[in-house]
């Protein structure tokens, strides 16, 4: 299980990679587009389920308007969008402090939770489609926004196995620690500050740039635990199967959809845009 988990990670990590620097931002938009359509598929079978031509014919939709219509989101529209998926997962996370699991959500309520969800996958795509066309070095912003959580995860998968003994959120997903959340933070503190001395931060005052990527970092968990509601409501695992060691495409980019505008508010608040 382990050595699948790492063979996908490498491959999808080389395919970001590779799509982000040799194909620039039509080949992000590409992608991204192709991981809105399946995440909505994904999304749609954790919530509202309806048959797979209109799951299907939606998601194509959806993603296809994305392609289209991603070029329009300049300076301020981004500033919007950042802001409002920060307040958004701020709500959800005050949501999931009251959560109970009951196994009976209405259909209105499954409803919403899908159109939220769709909000915050278009506003993280579109976020980072903006930050690779923004900034000179772009490409290597974006994919330092995905390390981030990236290097979270590993950190609190391997600490979490081995020192983990107090749950994070046992009524959501009883394999997460708060040792494993502070070893993925720990992680991430060495991670940023190799980044910085590599890049000097691309201009962002050193206090600055950790502090934005540690709020990245701990919203990241939130995005985890909401994903972890959604499939314990709908009875599953995983979001899907299509990566081997994984789950669904959810289950690997859950936390970057939550630290996405989290990191790209704080862009803003310390005038880097």
């Amino acid at each position: 299980m382990l050595k699948e988990r790492i063979l996908t990670a490498i491959a999808l990590a080389l395919v970001f990679s590779s799509t982000i620097f040799f194909f620039g931002e039509y080949g992000s938009n590409i992608l991204f587009s192709a991981g809105l359509f399946i995440s909505i598929r994904e999304l749609f079978a954790l919530t509202i389920k309806p048959e797979k031509s209109l799951r299907t014919i939606i998601s194509v939709l959806l993603a296809s308007l994305f392609w289209l219509f991603n070029v329009q989101s300049g300076i301020w529209l981004n500033f919007y969008f950042s802001f409002i998926g920060s307040l958004v997962w701020i709500c959800i996370l005050c949501f999931m402090v009251r959560y109970k699991f009951n196994g009976q959500w209405t259909l209105q309520i499954k409803w919403l939770h899908f159109l939220m969800g769709s909000v915050l996958l278009w506003i993280c795509a579109t976020g980072l489609l903006f930050v690779q066309r923004h900034f000179d070095s772009g490409g290597w912003i974006l994919l330092y926004t995905l390390t981030l959580i990236w290097v979270a995860d590993i950190g609190a998968y391997f600490v979490g196995k081995r020192f983990g003994r107090n749950k994070l959120a046992s009524g959501i997903s009883p394999g997460k620690t708060w040792e494993g959340v502070i070893g993925g933070i720990v992680c991430n503190l060495v991670w940023m500050c190799f980044v910085f001395l590599l890049s000097n931060g691309w201009d962002i005052v050193f206090w600055q740039f950790i502090v934005i990527g540690l709020f990245a970092s701990a919203l990241s968990v939130v995005g985890d635990l909401y994903e972890s509601i959604l499939k314990r409501e709908a009875g599953v695992k995983d979001s899907g199967t299509l990566l081997p060691g994984h789950g669904g495409v959810l289950d690997r980019i859950d936390g970057v959809i939550a630290a996405t505008p989290v990191f790209i508010f704080g862009l803003y608040v310390v005038g880097a845009i």
